[in-house]
């Protein structure tokens, strides 16, 4: 007979093996499903606070483009107040905006430019393809090799 309870004071039911792993399955599925709905009311909820939080930024974003064009008139009717033409003005702005741009651009160049490809990555990715298809490269590394071959570096089992 089988305690199906963690009480040892409760009697042992007169259930078959069959019987209790059904139980089991069933418990276990409901957990299962317990736990699915918990993670999509937790998922709901996040979902909900990020798309607020991405229509706020989004309304953000627009007023500050906003603010910051009016900020441009701002500056070229102020030129335009000392005595500057009024095209004159917008055209210098612009021509400043051109240049800042200008600049970025051509930093944004150089460094991308300098971005390299994940050479390690790329050899590992190779050794797999290689040990997958049952080649060995000419310097892959042996289990028979040594710390020391492979690193040049002299270990010791003793701190000094």
């Amino acid at each position: 007979m089988i305690n199906t309870t963690n009480d040892p004071s409760t009697p042992p039911t007169q259930r078959s093996i069959g019987e209790l792993v059904q139980s089991i399955r069933d418990e276990l599925l409901g957990v299962v499903h317990h736990e699915i709905d918990i993670a999509k009311t937790e998922a709901k909820s996040i979902a909900i606070k990020a798309g607020i939080a991405a229509a706020c930024a989004a309304v953000l974003l627009f007023l500050l483009l906003s603010a910051w064009v009016m900020l441009l008139f701002f500056f070229a009717t102020g030129l335009e107040a000392l005595g500057m033409p009024y095209w004159g003005a917008f055209l210098l702005i612009a021509g400043v905006f051109l240049l800042l741009s200008a600049i970025a651009g051509l930093i944004a160049f150089l460094v991308v430019k300098k971005i390299k490809a994940p050479t390690t990555t790329i050899e590992t990715a190779q050794n797999a393809v290689y040990a997958v298809q049952g080649k060995r490269r000419s310097n892959a590394v042996s289990y028979d090799d040594t710390f020391e071959e492979l690193y040049g570096k002299k270990v010791s089992a003793r701190t000094e």
